[in-house]
């Protein structure tokens, strides 16, 4: 049925929401198809857009090229994040390492250190694996990165508590709630979608497991998207008097739009600043 009543093409997507460089057109596409004249078809197809095509034999072929792909980002991110949680136990600073290993130009691939995975592709393409292939790595470094936003808001409250056990005697502490700003619950930078959001993770496992006050800041992310906490009102609020009431910032995302403003109103705020996840 396949080479007699219909021509069927497959191309894996290739495509980065929010990255201009480089463009949609100039990246080089894979192509696949049922039959010799499906691929014949498809390859004229995209032609048409992308200057750059590569068939392959088989619409197999193509998907497993893309799960090969999205994979070797899961197990690459959980193991940054893993060089991280050493670092942290060590008293190194995991920026500068990943920082200076990212200046060997052969050998190393970068991965920004973080709160986990988000998005609607990478966080669940391990599964399509794991349902029918034994994968002991990938099946781990998916389940870690699951974890990891919690993880990061446990730590990070961990963190939070014993300071302020420390700094203040039981009498003198304010009974209510803790005060905490979440920014960042796009998936991704410049992104207003939710899909497996970190942020909200984090801000789930705060709400849940401990006795918080929580707001979450994000220009992008309207209180429509996302009505669980109140919105920071980035316009009128970003700034040190407000942000002083609050004991603590997790940064999950540093979105663009802040990142300008993103220190002065930091100066001086009482608590943690987790950035990017790590503490």
């Amino acid at each position: 049925m396949a080479t007699k009543c219909f021509l069927a093409g497959m191309s894996p997507e290739r495509v980065d929401p929010g990255r201009t460089k480089p463009s949609f057109t100039e990246i080089l596409m894979i192509v696949s198809g049922l039959s010799p004249a499906s691929l014949s078809l498809i390859s004229t197809l995209y032609s048409l857009v992308f200057p750059t095509i590569l068939p392959v034999s088989s619409p197999e072929v193509a998907e497993m090229t893309k799960l090969y792909e999205n994979c070797q980002r899961m197990v690459c991110a959980a193991y940054a994040n893993e060089m991280a949680d050493a670092c942290f136990s060590l008293g190194i600073d995991a920026f500068e390492v990943s920082s200076a290993a990212a200046s060997k130009p052969f050998g190393y691939l970068p991965f920004r250190l973080g709160p986990g995975i988000g998005g609607h592709c990478i966080p669940v393409n391990p599964y399509y694996l794991l349902s029918n292939c034994d994968m002991p790595l990938l099946e781990h470094a998916t389940a870690l990165s699951w974890q990891r936003p919690g993880n990061v808001a446990r730590r990070f409250m961990r963190e939070l508590l014993e300071d302020r056990a420390e700094q203040m005697p039981e009498a003198e502490r304010d009974m209510s709630p803790l005060r905490i700003v979440v920014v960042g619950l796009g998936f991704k930078r410049g992104q207003s979608i939710l899909s497996n959001s970190q942020g909200v993770a984090i801000i789930r496992t705060l709400k849940e497991e401990f006795d918080l006050y929580v707001e979450f800041a994000d220009p992008l992310v309207s209180s429509t998207l996302f009505d669980e906490v109140p919105k920071l009102d980035t316009k009128v609020n970003w700034n040190t008097d407000y942000l002083e009431a609050f004991n603590g910032v997790i940064v999950s995302l540093d979105q663009k739009i802040l990142a300008r403003h993103i220190e002065s109103p930091y100066y001086g705020i009482e608590g943690h600043f987790d950035i990017e996840g790590t503490v």
